[in-house]
Parts: C-alpha cells; structure tokens; sequence
C-alpha cells in the first residue's frame, strides 16, 4: 500500500530551511513533501530545487500542511506559533528561545490548548534532551549549560584585545535568552527538557582560541550525572547557523512517521 506523504509547511526559507529542503530531496523525498515556504518576498529568485513561496501564513495553511516548521527567528515564532497551533496544526520550532518572554509561551500554550495543534521544540544544535528530559523525572539538582563561541562573534571589534577566554554572562537560562536572544536557543532547549529556564545556569564564554560554537551541559540529580558537548560546524550559506539544525528538523519530521522511534 502506497503511503501518503506527510505535507510539510515552511516558515523561512534561509540557511536552515534551504538545508531542510536540500535533506529532504536526498534523502526523505518519499516521506515528506515541502508544500510551501512562507518568505518575506515571494519574488526574489532562488534555487530551482526551492518550494513553492507564499507571502503570508493563510496561503501556506491553505496548502494544508500536517506539520509547519518554523525556521525564521524569534519574531517569526512570536507572529505565527499561536494562529498555526489554534488552527489545529502541528508546529516545529526552531527558535525557542522566544519561549523566554513569558507572553510568548503563555500565547502558544494556549493556542495549543485551544485547537489541539502540538509544539514541538527540536533538538537543534544541542543533544542530550532525552536523557535530561527522563532525569527531570527523577528530581534534578543543577543543570550548567556553556556555551563558548568564537570572541569576534561575541564582541566584535572589542574581540581584537582579548587575549584569553573571557565570560561575559553567568546568569539564569531566561536572563541569557533574554540578553542574547539569538544566540543562546540551545540553552532554552536545555532548559524546558529539565530544570526550567529560572534555575538552569547559563555561562556564555568569548573565547579567542576557538573557531567554532562549543556548547556543554552537565546535569546532576537522582539519576547521577550528565555531561554532554558538541561543537557544531556551520552551514557553508551562514556561519552563525549550526549544520546539525536542519538534521534535527528533517530527523523530528521522520520520527513523526516512523513504525519505530529511537530516542
């Protein structure tokens, strides 16, 4: 019997959406169909392999996708989540760091509640949110997320004095989102997955010596301990975009029709 494809709306069509399009063509083409992307200017050109282009959100719900994926940012998530989840569709997002803003998490919970769409928060450039998300079940004691990146990426021209790795925030998950709010996604993920974002710590190092995001987490509690680190390389179209998040996208869409789930 022949399966229906799952029909995939987008929110964003930049480097992690085109990475999303790209994977999807080589290698779940069979599974997925994009139907559309929703972009600030549907006329501008581009690849021949992109998705249709809409202009605004009722011309991509029309298309009647079973999923939307929103790649686009904060605002994006802020502007769209709540009437695609009130809709009854389901929603994956990128950009969590929005859930920061109490406003904007209570908006989409209560979308969610009212129409019966879903919101799920992907893994992105981070790992280990199974295993935090089971400990938190157990009673955690501390979660510490690092996240280290290149001092240029950080400071800008003030980089050039730095001769050593210097911390530049220690604070809450939500003070770091807040301050750094596109910068620190990963850590919100951490976050909703164990400790909340009041009580997870978050360090964020400018460090001269790296080229690359470094992200750490280390978890204590019930369970014992965790420690978990990846440094992400980036996409060839956007070096402040991690490789591994539209993996994540395209791995979180199969998941939703695989007969068997890992994770």
């Amino acid at each position: 019997m022949t399966r229906v494809r799952e029909r995939v709306g987008l929110i964003g069509l930049g480097a992690i959406g085109q990475g999303v399009v790209k994977l999807v063509d080589q290698h779940a083409a069979e599974d997925l169909e994009i139907v559309a992307a929703l972009v600030r200017d549907p006329s501008r050109p581009r690849a021949a392999s992109s998705p249709d282009r809409v202009a605004t959100l009722d011309e991509l719900l029309g298309k009647r996708p079973h999923v939307t994926v929103e790649v686009a940012g904060h605002d994006a998530l802020r502007a769209y989540g709540p009437e695609i989840l009130r809709t009854g569709c389901d929603l994956i997002a990128v950009s969590v760091g929005a859930l920061a803003a109490p406003e904007t998490h209570e908006a989409l919970l209560a979308a969610a509640e009212a129409g019966g769409g879903r919101l799920k928060i992907v893994s992105g450039a981070i790992g280990a949110l199974d295993a935090m998300a089971a400990a938190s079940l157990g009673g955690l004691s501390r979660v510490v997320h690092t996240t280290r990146k290149p001092a240029r990426a950080l400071l800008g021209a003030d980089a050039e004095v730095l001769t050593a790795a210097k911390e530049i925030f220690h604070g809450s998950a939500r003070e770091g989102a807040l301050e750094f709010p596109e910068s620190i996604n990963v850590a919100v993920a951490v976050s909703l997955a164990g400790l909340g974002l009041d009580r997870t710590e978050v360090r964020v190092i400018a460090d001269p010596s790296v080229e690359h995001n470094r992200h750490e987490v280390m978890a204590e509690g019930a369970f014992g301990s965790l420690r978990f680190e990846i440094q992400s390389l980036p996409t060839e179209t956007n070096p402040r975009t991690s490789r591994i998040v539209a993996m994540s996208v395209v791995r979180t869409l199969l998941s939703r029709r695989a007969l068997i789930v890992v994770g």
